[in-house]
């Protein structure tokens, strides 16, 4: 998001400037390429520039996506910004709402306030807990993960760690080291949804899909043994891979969800892996996202009973 002064053809510039910024660009980085006020001015009169947040501009046009948006944020509120919490979350896919207002972190509140732009009062970031998504700064993982447990209940901050742990960004040690840093709102809460995912020298499990990862952590709570999780088997030749293993106990349990499994052909293929598995001494069991939804406790508890008749 610099703003290094060129020269030649400031509309080439311009427009450089702006394919690289998903769109936008700011009137410090205009100015930096040698237009005047007077010269932005003109060209927002004539269409060319767009405001959108005070002193970001969209180039062209306005259909500048949801990137766009949160970057003319950070370019707003100047040095240092960062996006955070929701709007963070949105970025890095922990979760599919729409952050709006925009939620930043700026190093100094001061100024007036941005329309449609939300400032957060929290401890400071240290650099690690920073990273660049598609050109934009943002608060990691982690950090995301440690401010989103004082706005959100704990239904929907599940659903961000699982989120995470699928998108292989879930590291608990560095969650657990942003929180002692100090006293931080929701973090009882997030320590009780994390327990589940903590292992002593074990990784966070890798799990392929959500439904993976609303099961697993429900297993664990169960006081149930920690399964190895999308473990590949050769059986006869054919290599296998199962979803959630106890390999001791013979138990395979497969997780059905129905953008994976909701095919006629998916179902056939299914069916052949169960026998498969059977016929080498496994029992299989499956799990739905409608059974998780409905009963999760008896997903639990059929499981449960599976293990102790091995």
């Amino acid at each position: 998001m610099g703003d290094k002064r060129r020269t030649g053809n400031p509309n080439h510039a311009v427009s450089e400037l702006a394919e690289r910024q998903h769109g936008v660009v700011s009137r410090r980085q205009l100015r930096g390429l040698g237009l005047t006020d007077h010269a932005i001015t003109s060209r927002t009169a004539a269409g060319t520039l767009h405001p959108i947040f005070r002193g970001t501009f969209a180039v062209g046009h306005r259909a500048i996506g949801r990137k766009g948006r949160m970057l003319a944020a950070l370019l707003a509120c100047g040095d240092g910004a960062v996006l955070s919490h929701g709007s963070a979350a949105e970025l890095l896919g922990l979760w599919n709402k729409t952050a709006v207002p925009v939620d930043v972190i700026v190093p100094r509140r001061a100024g007036r306030k941005i329309e449609d732009v939300r400032w957060h009062r929290v401890p400071p970031l240290e650099p690690r807990e920073i990273e660049i998504r598609a050109g934009i700064p943002c608060t990691t993982a982690s950090r995301t993960l440690v401010d989103m447990a004082a706005r959100v209940g704990q239904k929907s901050l599940r659903r961000l760690v699982e989120q995470a742990a699928v998108l292989r960004m879930l590291d608990v040690g560095e969650v657990d080291r942003i929180l002692s840093r100090g006293r931080r709102r929701g973090a009882p809460q997030l320590r009780t949804v994390l327990s589940a995912w903590r292992s002593e020298g074990e990784k966070v499990p890798t799990l392929r899909s959500l439904l993976e990862a609303r099961l697993f952590p429900a297993l664990i709570e169960a006081g149930l043994p920690r399964p190895r999780c999308n473990v590949g088997l050769t059986i006869d030749g054919h290599r296998l891979e199962v979803d959630l293993l106890w390999k001791e106990q013979r138990l395979a349990i497969e997780t059905d969800g129905e953008e994976t499994h909701g095919t006629p052909a998916a179902f056939q293929h299914d069916r052949w892996r169960d026998q498969v598995l059977m016929a080498a001494g496994y029992r299989v069991g499956r799990a739905t996202w409608r059974q998780l939804d409905e009963e999760p406790s008896a997903v639990v508890a059929r499981i449960k009973r599976m293990l102790q008749m091995a």
